[in-house]
């Protein structure tokens, strides 16, 4: 257990550091918002970039990873929309439910986690993570909140649908992975000085966004829907593991293709982390941004405890 809390203590360590420094008032909101930009505009693209251009395609997507993945996040939600239907709830707080419990914080703490435990699967778990959130889990999503919505009624579903599949396709990272998939694809060597400055971008990423994670759990309401919030928390650190875990164990028993080595653990710790940062933002307009707030913030603190107990038993 020691040697796991040299792990999830440095990590969570940073994320109360961002916390602590901004309630001292040594950063403000526009402080933090410039490194979560700087994070997700130039350092995580140039990671993802990196990562998918300098590997050849074989060694960077496993599809048993990506396939259950897949798997485990549309049964979690499966469940929690159906918990969330059998209690009376709303279809406005079943969509932020249901958003939430399968979306993971991937981004900004997954990729610091595995650095520690599997650096060199690191960047490959990263990129499919991102590429199952932004193509399946987030596009989902925001359909049934849009759908909630009244100021959406009018649109037609396919416009809905285009408009959001065009939003993920202009996200930096999206477009890192995708420009980096094809140079793997035709081997095309990356130059020297080109790779340096990947490599030092990359290398802030993790740190910065950290530290951003503790900094914006300061800035976010805690008055909201402590029920939903609880809920949702509880779904997305408990219930998507434990999915992930028994597709896992099904597939084994039926002989099909499992994620080799060190995948295996590492799609059930992509599966228990915290919920994802920008999911207040996501639920801008729902009129459930205080839920999706104390959701960050309520499964992001007790994550610390779930993926310590988690790291034991894998690691």
């Amino acid at each position: 257990m020691l040697t796991i809390l040299t792990i999830t203590l440095p990590i969570f360590g940073l994320i109360a550091l961002g916390y602590g420094l901004c309630g001292l008032k040594v950063f403000n909101a526009g402080d933090i918002g410039v490194l979560g930009k700087f994070v997700m505009l130039v350092a995580l693209p140039a990671l993802l970039f990196h990562a998918t251009a300098s590997r050849s395609f074989s060694s960077l997507v496993d599809p048993s990873f990506l396939i259950l993945l897949t798997l485990a996040a549309i049964c979690t939600q499966l469940i929690t929309w159906t918990l969330l239907r059998l209690r009376g709830v709303g279809p406005g707080r079943r969509a932020i439910g249901t958003m939430g419990s399968a979306t993971p914080n991937s981004a900004f703490l997954s990729f610091a986690i595995m650095q520690f435990v599997f650096p060199e699967e690191a960047a490959s778990i990263l990129a499919m993570n991102m590429l199952v959130e932004s193509f399946m889990l987030q596009p989902v999503g925001l359909t049934m909140i849009a759908s909630a919505s009244s100021q959406t009624h009018g649109f037609s579903p396919l416009r809905r649908i285009g408009s959001i599949a065009l939003s993920v396709l202009k996200r930096p990272f999206i477009l890192a992975i995708l420009f980096g998939t094809v140079l793997s694809i035709l081997a095309v060597p990356l130059p020297t000085g080109l790779v340096n400055l990947l490599e030092l971008l990359a290398r802030a990423a993790s740190p910065l966004a950290l530290f951003f994670i503790g900094g914006s759990l300061y800035g976010l309401s805690l008055k909201g829907n402590l029920g939903l919030a609880g809920f949702i928390s509880a779904c997305k650190l408990l219930l998507h593991p434990t999915v992930a875990f028994l597709l896992l164990t099904i597939a084994g028993l039926l002989a099909l293709p499992l994620p080799p080595g060190n995948l295996y653990p590492a799609l059930i710790l992509s599966t228990a982390m915290p919920v994802f940062g920008i999911f207040p933002i996501i639920a801008q307009g729902s009129g459930h941004e205080g839920a999706a707030a104390l959701a960050v913030t309520i499964s992001t603190a007790l994550a610390f405890v779930t993926l310590t107990v988690l790291l034991a038993l894998l690691v």
